[in-house]
């Protein structure tokens, strides 16, 4: 065996280390607080609608259209602003509502005939045909695109909407419904045996997923100010799929970091040679998901609950006594 280090390991004993700073410094010090900012304002635009898809997964509902869902409430808001004249504001909850229709839609056509591999087949089918009808369509622009929205989602309007939609999921994550949507994901059969409503339980995951999309095809179409359906294919379903598996499925915070990764990393790799800086990109995912197999967040085990948990829960649950009945005794276990 040869006593030499390997190549590698001599043109890395050989490297300046002050130049490779003075290369970093020259790199990254061009960087204003405006690029940041910007930066910042679309990795929320992205993160509001990996939120949405981040619940359909944790109710165990995989979609590879979700895309569609995002090019529904952009197009919704490009109808609204453009053809109606509806301001920024009051367009965000109608086009929530727009993408609300199209998950129940989803739910009722795909979700509940279908599960596994195969629900996610037929929402990329149907995210599909939802291109090539804006593809066709001449009321939505066409292959031209839909001009002429105006431009209104900005670091402010983007910070108010995500704050509200990360409050609203720490309230849901705290609420029954989430332990419904985990345990129809294990095995709706048990939780149907446990008494849950299978099917209410998908269409409630697939409106408040589809909610928080169409909130942020809304962010999104006021921030390129003109829609493609181009825009909307199965690349931006990966890039928000990614988003939520590198996260973890343990909490809506997994996919706020895994989020970052995913939109942040390609940025931070950038080199004039395109395809080193995809090479090293998708090694660092690699390394990631070896490492990381769950997530950097995944899914542990239920907290153990005691007697007291127990009977605190119970407590709340139960409702109103009339003030004539006697209560009953608490039991110790």
């Amino acid at each position: 065996m040869s006593t030499h280090a390997p190549d590698f390991l001599q043109a890395l004993m050989q490297i300046s280390w002050e130049a490779t700073w003075r290369g970093l410094e020259l790199h990254y010090g061009a960087v204003t607080w405006a690029f940041l900012l910007d930066l910042l304002t679309d990795y929320g635009i992205y993160l509001v609608s990996a939120l949405g898809l981040f619940v359909l997964f944790v109710a165990g509902q995989y979609s590879l259209g979700h895309a569609g869902l995002v090019g529904i409430g952009a197009y919704a808001t490009g109808v609204l602003a453009v053809k109606l004249g509806i301001p920024f504001w009051p367009s965000l909850p109608l086009s929530g509502l727009a993408g609300m229709l199209a998950g129940f839609l989803y739910c009722y056509l795909l979700a509940f005939r279908l599960s596994g591999f195969y629900l996610a087949i037929g929402t990329f089918a149907f995210g599909e045909a939802l291109i090539t009808f804006w593809l066709n369509s001449g009321f939505f622009g066409g292959a031209l695109g839909f001009p002429k929205i105006p431009l209104a989602s900005n670091w402010f309007t983007v910070a108010i909407v995500l704050a509200v939609v990360l409050l609203f999921l720490w309230r849901l994550q705290q609420s029954r419904f989430w332990l419904e949507f985990q345990a129809i994901r294990e095995s709706p059969l048990v939780a149907s045996a446990m008494g849950i409503d299978v099917r209410r339980t998908k269409m409630l995951a697939w409106g408040i997923g589809g909610f928080l999309t169409g909130l942020g095809g809304n962010l999104l179409a006021h921030r390129i100010t003109i829609l493609a359906p181009a825009d909307f294919s199965i690349n931006l379903t990966l890039v928000l799929l990614l988003g939520v598996l590198l996260g973890g499925l343990r909490t809506f915070w997994g996919t706020v970091a895994g989020g970052a990764f995913v939109y942040f990393m390609p940025w931070l790799t950038t080199t004039d040679e395109p395809r080193s800086r995809l090479m090293f990109y998708g090694l660092t995912i690699i390394a990631l998901m070896i490492v990381r197999p769950g997530g950097l967040l995944p899914p542990g085990a239920p907290k153990a609950r005691t007697a007291a948990d127990l009977e605190k829960l119970a407590a709340r649950e139960r409702p109103a006594l009339s003030g004539n009945e006697p209560t009953r005794p608490s039991q110790t276990y």
